[in-house]
């Protein structure tokens, strides 16, 4: 990126969604989330491009008191600056520049492609001070996603696991529970909000009737499927739905049943999954998290760390901050 390569604001109706959903498949930070059929599902958006779509970054939007900001819709990870090769602070800086005035909240997540746009310290470089249209700071909060290779084979993958997943296991196995497909989108939710609804309780109804609408949305697209580990009398022990794309598997919902922590069954929903996928060019990508049980959980697979990086900065009247908080985003 040199000189901002003539960045233009565009509105969702304005936007070419084929050569959008070429840039994100073929770029190697693209990921299932800023596919356009994936935006459209969530809400309204806008977004940053540059000539030929070569660069660019999803804006998912909503108003509050009538004004816009922009925002992280739940259950959405890395969106960012994507393009065909990785974005420094520089170039960084040259798009939040380009974030028109009219947005007065900015909250946004960038990708393990681009750079923290501001130095030691946390405070805004001089360009980015003197450029942008008065915000008076901006945070940044370092992200951490986990991000599993699976061109080896299952036997592989399976030994790099720790101790204490391959003994969970081993007793899921003696325990009789097994994989089956196509558990239906309402169930996996269903489990989901049971398991996690006192931690998760910033998520409205709405947010969820939209997380089901997308899960189906992207199995009918090829892009996502629905699994669920079961035991002796047919229970359902654990449940998720996985996203898909040509560079990877997304753990983007799952839960265990009522009596799913006992028999370690979410260890055997990851694993069945990885065990499909061994040795493909795909990644299994844990999204997240920053959440220290989830993380250590994530680690018993022996993933990769991945940064990435949140953005916050407003243009609020000083009287408005206090009603102008950042929506909820999923917890990671």
């Amino acid at each position: 990126m040199k000189n901002g390569d003539n960045i233009r604001y565009l509105r969702r109706g304005e936007i070419d969604t084929t050569s959008w959903d070429r840039c994100v498949r073929e770029s190697t930070n693209g990921l299932l989330y800023a596919r356009s059929f994936f935006l459209d599902t969530l809400g309204d958006w806008d977004a940053l491009v540059t000539p030929e779509y070569r660069y660019i970054l999803p804006l998912p939007k909503k108003k509050k008191f009538g004004l816009p900001y922009a925002y992280i819709p739940p259950f959405v990870g890395q969106l960012g600056i994507i393009g065909p090769e990785p974005v420094d602070a520089a170039g960084v800086e040259t798009f939040l520049r380009h974030i028109p005035g009219s947005f007065k909240l900015v909250d946004i997540l960038l990708n393990e492609g681009n750079a923290a746009p501001v130095g030691a310290g946390l405070h805004l470089t001089a360009s980015l001070r003197s450029q942008l249209t008065a915000p008076p700071g901006l945070q940044l909060t370092a992200r951490t996603n986990y991000v599993l290779p699976l061109q080896a084979d299952y036997s592989t993958l399976y030994q790099q696991y720790s101790g204490d997943a391959r003994k969970n296991l081993r007793r899921t196995r003696r325990a009789g529970l097994y994989a089956e497909q196509n558990i239906s989108v309402e169930k996996v939710i269903e489990l989901y909000r049971a398991a996690y609804q006192e931690k998760a309780n910033f998520f409205s109804d709405r947010d969820y009737q939209q997380i089901a609408v997308l899960c189906e949305s992207c199995i009918a697209r090829g892009h996502g499927f629905t699994l669920g580990i079961k035991g002796p009398g047919n229970a359902l022990h654990a449940a998720g739905f996985f996203g898909r794309d040509e560079k990877r598997i997304y753990y983007l919902l799952g839960a265990p049943g009522p009596d799913g922590r006992q028999f370690n069954a979410v260890h055997s929903l990851v694993d069945e999954v990885i065990r499909k996928y061994a040795g493909t060019a795909l990644s299994f990508d844990f999204e997240g998290s920053d959440i220290p049980s989830v993380a250590a959980f994530y680690r018993k697979f022996s993933p990769l760390t991945r940064v990435y990086h949140q953005v916050k900065f407003h243009r609020l009247p000083r009287f408005l901050e206090r009603f102008f908080g950042s929506p909820a985003s999923s917890p990671r």
